[in-house]
């Protein structure tokens, strides 16, 4: 009678359910310092995951997979929608995507920006810096981040840390992307500080930060749920941050509903911020070139089937901040008319310029970018000169070039 009282002891929700809590909690503990690798669709997220403080990604990684795919097919758990593709991501000694031997070469311009900088879905060999390299002798560093990390300190911080031939900045923004804010005294304070501390101990606040934000147990948890959720067993609540549209050629496209309704919001140009970049770069004997990306729905919303009217005011944002910045004497490129005009072409073959589950160009769009970029290209080909071969010695601030290689399939 004891053995059967003690059976139901165990089984009471009183018992159970705290020490469920703190199995799960040692669970979740443990797989905090197993590699996220297998667990992500894309290099983005493996390469964050231990970046130092204030860098952009974590130094001397490279990821590669044969099966990534697009964030939009993610966020709204579609995976019919998926498409498929190789990437390969490198990261240099000073945490940005760049190959190992750029280090090594006398650079003539610094690429900025958010995730389109980078190449996010891109391979190494086809992100706008490499574009662009190759079509020509001068040689671009690819210092893209997130979109927050574009301010002048952290711009010439980069730009310091590399042999600069010329002292050009390339600012590329992607339409659908925050303008950072003018920081107030405090952040700029925040951000020395973060700045000047030793390279060891920003690598071990990232480090900490790594294990602390990002769960494993967590990840396994929502693909679980989301197997779950297929309209099958459970609803498909993810379904909704995405938006479902059909081209005039019959193929489906995905677009984040939080851009479409933005596109269709009459957006104020953030003046002050790219006042003040050209100021601060201007002093610091900097040229600055801002180069427009249109987003994804902008480009294909005329070649959609029952496209959503565009009202009084809408639209127009990026004409409105191309002309703002012309009058500040500002340099810049819309590449809005090029894309527009190549998508259409494109689409009568089967052909597009962004991922169709992805909010980000593929191979093909970022290619048509770099040959406009070049016909606007500021700087001469003698002012570079033949730099590619040479090889000068490495600043001391640059860590050893040993990579860590990371493969999914």
């Amino acid at each position: 009678m004891g053995t059967d009282r003690g059976r139901r002891h165990v089984w009471q929700v009183g018992y159970l359910i705290p020490r469920l809590l703190v199995a799960v909690c040692l669970v979740d503990i443990a797989l905090r310092f197993m590699p996220i690798d297998g667990l992500t669709f894309r290099a983005w997220e493996t390469v964050t995951r231990y970046r130092p403080s204030g860098g952009a990604f974590e130094p001397n990684r490279r990821y590669y997979s044969e099966r990534s795919y697009g964030n939009l097919a993610a966020l709204g758990n579609l995976p019919d929608r998926r498409q498929y593709w190789t990437e390969t991501f490198t990261v240099d000694a000073l945490g940005f995507r760049n190959g190992v031997h750029l280090l090594n070469e006398p650079v003539s311009a610094i690429l900025v920006g958010d995730s389109f900088a980078v190449g996010a879905g891109a391979k190494d060999d086809e992100t706008l810096s490499s574009s662009l390299n190759k079509l020509g002798t001068c040689v671009v560093y690819n210092a893209g981040s997130e979109a927050w990390a574009v301010v002048p300190d952290q711009v010439l911080a980069t730009a310091h840390r590399l042999n600069m031939r010329n002292r050009l900045v390339i600012r590329l923004y992607s339409e659908d992307a925050d303008v950072p804010a003018t920081p107030t005294g405090r952040a700029m304070g925040v951000r020395k500080l973060i700045a000047s501390a030793p390279e060891e101990v920003r690598d071990w606040v990232g480090r900490v930060r790594g294990v602390l934000t990002v769960s494993p147990l967590e990840i396994l948890s929502e693909r679980a749920l989301k197997a779950l959720a297929d309209d099958r067993i459970l609803p498909n609540s993810y379904a909704d941050t995405v938006v479902r549209a059909t081209l005039y050629n019959g193929d489906s496209i995905l677009f984040l509903a939080a851009f479409v309704n933005r596109f269709h919001r009459r957006r104020e140009v953030a003046s002050d911020y790219w006042r003040w970049l050209h100021n601060e770069l201007r002093e610091a004997r900097f040229d600055l070139l801002v180069v427009l990306v249109p987003g994804k729905y902008r480009v294909y919303r005329p070649l959609l089937v029952n496209p959503r009217p565009v009202g009084q005011g809408e639209g127009d944002y990026l004409e409105r901040l191309e002309h703002d910045l012309r009058a500040a004497g500002i340099a810049v490129l819309n590449l809005g008319p090029v894309l527009e005009a190549e998508a259409a072409r494109a689409l009568r073959h089967g052909e597009y310029l962004y991922w169709l589950d992805d909010i980000h160009w593929n191979a093909r769009g970022i290619a048509l970018a770099a040959k406009a970029v070049r016909e606007q290209w500021p700087l001469t080909e003698r002012s570079c000169g033949n730099s590619r071969g040479l090889v000068v010695q490495e600043p001391a601030t640059h860590r050893s070039a040993k990579s860590v290689t990371t493969t999914v399939r």
